[in-house]
């Protein structure tokens, strides 16, 4: 047994500069996807905001015509 038996298990510079770089670009995706969801959760929960405001508009003006409404939906999630 020479010393080509060990040379491929002997990583390269190279190689762990590469593995590193990519380990890196995939954690600033992951900071990106969570920046993202962050984001869209935010408009969620202000949708729901607006959602809810302009049910309860609706809801007083039939009151106050005096139009039958359905009881209000459950909450989401």
């Amino acid at each position: 047994m020479g010393l080509s038996a060990c040379g491929p298990a002997i990583p390269t510079p190279a190689s762990d500069m590469a593995t590193g770089q990519a380990v890196l670009d995939l954690g600033m995706q992951i900071v990106q996807l969570r920046e993202e969801n962050a984001m869209l959760q935010a408009q969620i929960d202000s949708l729901r905001g607006v959602m809810a405001y302009q049910d309860t508009v609706v809801r007083q003006l039939a009151a106050a015509a005096g139009l039958p409404t359905r009881p209000p939906a459950p909450p989401f999630p």
